[in-house]
């Protein structure tokens, strides 16, 4: 009895040790769509994919208890980041940041320190970042990114794709780039495209495709 809760216990923190966690930055005026495509599918995921991946762990992240979404709505966070706990995300395997619209003060805050001491550290130790749609602009705003293939909303007479050119990295003029463990992609409907990717990356093309079927998406 003693020997089998010793490997109990050991087989649950080895379980801890290798969960994958997803960090879903929310800054004010994100699009309840974008945000949905991560938290839904890696959701679903956690009841119908491969038993041996199953523990993947998405929990939404603010400098603020609460944001209002793009097209109303206001949604509280799982987990409030701080400048006294930020190392505590450190040990995210994946920043995710939906877009939002400048007229519900999406861009407001993008020069947030505690943002730009996270993607710091991520980039630092390439870990993976994911952008979309205009959330590239705030992640870009950091520094941070460097060299690096990027796109970003490529309509509305192309004014966010045409910024790019302010920093130190590569446009490239396609709805979905995937440069390393950096992902950017165009539009909100580029979103659910791209929580597939980052789920076979994290898993396997077997497991995404169980997931898709479960869930009638083609």
């Amino acid at each position: 009895m003693y020997t089998k809760n010793i490997l109990e216990i050991s087989w649950s923190i080895l379980k801890r040790v290798l969960m994958k966690k997803i960090a879903v930055f929310l800054f004010e005026g994100a699009e309840l769509f974008e945000i949905a495509s991560f938290t839904d599918i890696f959701g679903w995921n956690n009841v119908v994919g491969l038993k041996e991946f199953r523990d993947i762990k998405v929990e939404t992240i603010s400098y603020k208890e609460s944001i209002k979404c793009t097209w109303g709505g206001e949604l509280k966070v799982e987990k409030i980041i701080t400048e006294d706990n930020v190392e505590d995300f450190f040990d995210y395997d994946v920043i995710v940041i939906p877009g939002g619209f400048g007229k519900a003060n999406f861009f407001k805050d993008k020069n947030n320190k505690i943002f730009k001491k996270l993607i710091k550290y991520f980039s630092e130790n390439n870990k993976i970042i994911v952008a979309i749609c205009s959330a590239v602009i705030n992640l870009l705003e950091t520094t941070y990114i460097k060299e690096k293939k990027v796109t970003t909303y490529l309509l509305d007479n192309k004014r966010y794709f045409n910024q790019l050119k302010n920093y130190n990295i590569i446009p490239v003029e396609e709805e979905i780039v995937i440069d390393d463990n950096l992902f950017t992609c165009s539009g909100p409907g580029n979103a659910l495209e791209m929580s597939f990717k980052l789920l076979e990356k994290l898993t396997s093309s077997e497991n995404l495709e169980i997931v898709k079927k479960n869930m009638f998406l083609k």
